[in-house]
């Protein structure tokens, strides 16, 4: 009879511990206590809290903060977050609308939940391009979702970077279709390390955490070897990115992604003390660009070209810079499809430690003797 008295005993505690006590309490304390936190080092964008037989997963946007609440089938969202978005354990329907959500289910060894995708024919993924070959992948359009392919399909869930995938319109589509949306804002991270992190997001939908982690930290690991590395090296060599599109030279600011990993691997970004303008770039014309970059020694032109001809027929004028006079053009698309899509976009974010290595070759050469580039490439 004692047993059953303690353990009706810690029924009742547990239970008072998810339900609130006064009214007044309610709005400052939650009714449930997280038992613990996913650890995060460098990502600070969202934040994964478990639960006794639950967890909650937290985006955190620049206005507001998004839940979701994760309990296994069958089971109700807890009072708490009855406004969390509510999904229930296992998931094994997946949907996504980027393709760098795509390399980390790949990653994370979950091909099989992912059953549709936007912009299929710039997987570079040949797994994935296998299955969506073989029919186990469908493909749902490009700039819109084929609506009635993906009321077909019901997915657990819609992934999405927000408005970079359809914004209002999308969110409004998958309301009325009743298909939840997560939103995945590891792009809003500009440490190459946090963005990488986010494979722990990802991993949390599907129970994965453990692994994340082992991954995560085996990226973290040899990041921070070759960052090491490139310290060592005597000299920086300037950097600048981009080349012009519409007559506008998009720059990407000192608080950008590729400024940071620039300068990690041992480069001089000339726009590395600017703050942005537009987005987390800066919006320069063609004569303000080669009036600060006209001697830099290496240009990243990161765009559509095959080779210096095509950099030089974009613009005669391209031919002035230094760069473009040594041969130090580089582009981001040696790993690329025949429809134009860049695994860069695709699996780079995941891996800041092979982008790294790309860049401390092309920067410090000496220093990677036998490297064998993975995103880079020297245009002929």
């Amino acid at each position: 009879m004692s047993k059953i008295i303690t353990i009706l005993f810690l029924s009742l505690l547990l239970l008072s511990a998810c339900q609130p006590k006064k009214k007044v309490e309610q709005a400052k304390h939650p009714h449930c206590v997280p038992e613990g936190s996913l650890p995060l080092k460098y990502a600070s964008r969202f934040a994964v809290d478990f639960y006794n037989g639950f967890k909650v997963i937290s985006v955190f946007n620049n206005s507001d903060t998004i839940q979701y609440v994760l309990t296994p089938k069958g089971k109700p969202a807890p009072v708490d977050f009855a406004h969390a978005v509510h999904l229930e354990l296992p998931l094994s329907k997946v949907v996504c609308a980027s393709t760098n959500h795509v390399a980390a289910i790949a990653q994370l060894n979950a091909l099989d939940k992912l059953i549709g995708l936007t912009n299929a024919d710039l997987i570079y993924n040949k797994e994935v391009q296998t299955r969506l070959a073989n029919g186990q992948i469908s493909p749902l359009g490009s700039l819109e979702m084929n609506d009635e392919k993906l009321a077909m399909l019901k997915p657990d869930f819609v992934m999405t970077s927000g408005p970079f995938d359809g914004g209002d319109k999308l969110r409004i589509k998958l309301q009325t279709l009743k298909i939840s949306q997560v939103i995945n804002l590891d792009y809003l991270e500009q440490n190459p390390l946090a963005r990488a992190e986010w494979l722990k997001f990802t991993a949390a939908f599907f129970d994965a955490e453990l692994e994340a982690d082992s991954m995560f930290k085996a990226v973290e690991t040899e990041y921070l070897g070759l960052k090491e590395k490139a310290a060592k090296a005597t000299t920086k060599p300037t950097v600048f990115c981009n080349m012009p599109f519409k007559e506008i030279w998009y720059m990407p600011s000192g608080e950008n992604y590729m400024p940071m990993i620039i300068a990690d691997a041992g480069g001089d970004f000339l726009w590395k003390d600017s703050k942005a303008t537009n987005g987390l770039n800066l919006s320069l014309d063609y004569e303000a660009v080669y009036a600060k970059a006209a001697n830099a020694d290496v240009w990243l032109v990161n765009a559509l070209v095959q080779n210096a001809d095509d950099v030089k027929n974009a613009d005669s004028k391209n031919a002035l810079f230094i760069a473009f006079k040594t041969k130090q053009l580089y582009n981001q698309d040696n790993r690329r499809t025949q429809n134009g899509g860049l695994d860069f976009w695709e699996s780079g974010a995941l891996n800041p430690h092979l982008v790294l290595a790309d860049l401390i070759a092309i920067f410090h050469p000496e220093l990677m003797p036998n490297h064998v580039f993975v995103y880079y490439r020297k245009l002929p």
